[in-house]
């Protein structure tokens, strides 16, 4: 046997060996933090002419984490609605409350279901909710003089930092490409006063902990923020939706997304099915417009 034939038969086993050894990687994760009360949440009572979602193949392909907590809780860590149990599920409806909302589910359906139409793929939300409270429930400063009064904080500090590990088991990137938030309609008035600040905060110290996890994992993120139901219904409302305006104004990294066009439920303070699933469409198309340039 030629030292020639010899030589080809080894360079093409290295080759073989090498294309078995090194699979392709896993893609990274696309992920998408929601948060807010009641209207992200997503209530199914006061007779919701849509209480699901409907059906979609894209929901399958979807990646969900989910740890949602009580409006009666006071504590943290908070009393729960429901959870994913500490792992990442596909998308789906969430735990009612045992009373009047058999489940919940919000914007999420359309705001996954629009991006992955549009052909984004490994798409992996993550949503931690509370039914009702104040913005100050959101504030990291509230959580750190007491860890009550903050409480929601320190759930979506922790459900962030759960889900990530998770998605970054076996060494998977992930990227946070945003903040999806919709609070405000049971802000007090120095709530309301400071509801731009508070979101300001509140997206600064998220992109903390995800760099904690993997620094540049951040890089780019957005925040959408929503119109609250009965926008105009109190002083409070009004003055929070001029809050998150001014933000959205201020700082191109921020979306501002109208909503006052929407349909309430009979019980004036929620958006029924219909409305959730637009609110969604909404918020995705403002993550898939360009940011807008500085001073605009």
């Amino acid at each position: 046997m030629s030292g020639r034939f010899v030589l080809g038969v080894v360079v093409a086993a290295l080759v073989l060996a090498v294309g078995q050894a090194a699979p392709a990687a896993d893609p990274p994760w696309e992920v998408y933090v929601l948060t807010g009360q009641s209207n992200m949440l997503g209530t199914t009572a006061s007779g919701d002419a849509t209480p699901a979602p409907g059906e979609s193949p894209a929901d399958e392909g979807i990646a969900f984490f989910w740890s949602n907590a009580s409006s009666t809780n006071t504590a943290f860590p908070p009393k729960l609605y429901g959870d994913s149990g500490a792992a990442i599920t596909t998308l789906r409806v969430q735990q009612g409350d045992g009373k009047a909302n058999d489940t919940f589910w919000g914007p999420e359906f359309g705001f996954a279901r629009t991006l992955a139409a549009r052909g984004r793929r490994n798409l992996m939300l993550i949503k931690a909710c509370r039914g009702g409270g104040s913005n100050s429930l959101w504030d990291r400063a509230a959580f750190d003089r007491d860890p009550n009064a903050g409480h929601m904080w320190g759930h979506l500090r922790d459900t962030v930092r759960t889900a990530l590990a998770e998605a970054g088991r076996d060494g998977r990137p992930f990227q946070v490409r945003g903040l999806l938030y919709l609070q405000g309609e049971s802000n007090t008035a120095d709530d309301a006063a400071r509801s731009g600040e508070r979101l300001a905060a509140l997206a600064a110290d998220l992109r903390e902990v995800v760099e904690e996890i993997r620094p540049g994992a951040c890089r780019g993120m957005r925040t959408i923020v929503a119109e609250i139901a009965a926008a105009a219904g109190t002083k409070p409302r009004i003055a929070t939706v001029a809050g998150h305006r001014r933000l959205a104004d201020a700082d191109p990294s921020v979306t501002f997304v109208p909503t006052a066009d929407l349909p309430l439920k009979a019980d004036g303070i929620h958006f029924g099915g219909d409305a959730k699933l637009e609110i969604g469409r909404r918020m995705a198309a403002a993550v898939l417009q360009p940011e807008r340039p500085a001073g605009r």
